[in-house]
């Protein structure tokens, strides 16, 4: 395994630790603007990111894995349950909710961590479809784009989650996604 120096790896931190604290501040991230805020060169940053997307899709690599865990059989929870926690993430990170809405990954580390998560989504749909609680024929593709769709739509009318019109919206994608009645 290649070990890193350890300026490299605290370098890299440094433009990561900027770039989330311009994210949580609602500012644009400009490679530029965070080689200055992180006081490291341009050129740096560029050796670590070689696009902006490049360091959105790393800035939210942990979200995968946090929507990832929601899916496990092991949870107990409710298709509503899980998919309204899906729903919040998506909703109050508008950063992984555009990362994850891309037709193509700058990374392909990214593109591994969506793969994971569609498998883990198809065998979540399928067990709930099988219990009957969600429609059979919805594809993984087409649920993560409706939820982040939903999560776009409910942010420019600037509901959350949890107030009225949020829960409002959500249950609407939620009578749809039931099965049918024969």
């Amino acid at each position: 395994m290649e070990t890193q120096r350890r300026d490299v790896v605290r370098n890299r931190q440094r433009i990561l630790d900027a770039a989330a604290a311009a994210h949580a501040r609602g500012e644009a991230l400009a490679l530029n603007a965070i080689a200055r805020a992180a006081d490291t060169g341009v050129a740096t940053v560029y050796r670590h990111f070689a696009s902006v997307e490049a360091l959105e899709e790393t800035l939210v690599w942990d979200r995968f894995d946090e929507l990832r865990a929601m899916l496990q059989p092991s949870s107990a929870a409710s298709v509503d349950s899980v998919l309204e926690k899906y729903f919040a993430l998506l909703l109050g990170d508008p950063l992984f909710e555009t990362v994850i809405s891309r037709a193509e990954c700058a990374l392909e580390r990214t593109g591994e961590l969506r793969d994971e998560l569609i498998e883990a989504l198809s065998s979540f749909m399928g067990r709930e479809a099988t219990g009957g609680r969600l429609r059979a024929d919805l594809e993984p593709d087409d649920l993560l784009a409706l939820l982040c769709g939903l999560a776009y739509s409910a942010r420019t009318l600037g509901a959350t989650a949890d107030d009225p019109r949020g829960r409002l919206l959500f249950a609407v994608l939620m009578s749809g996604l039931r099965p049918p009645r024969p």
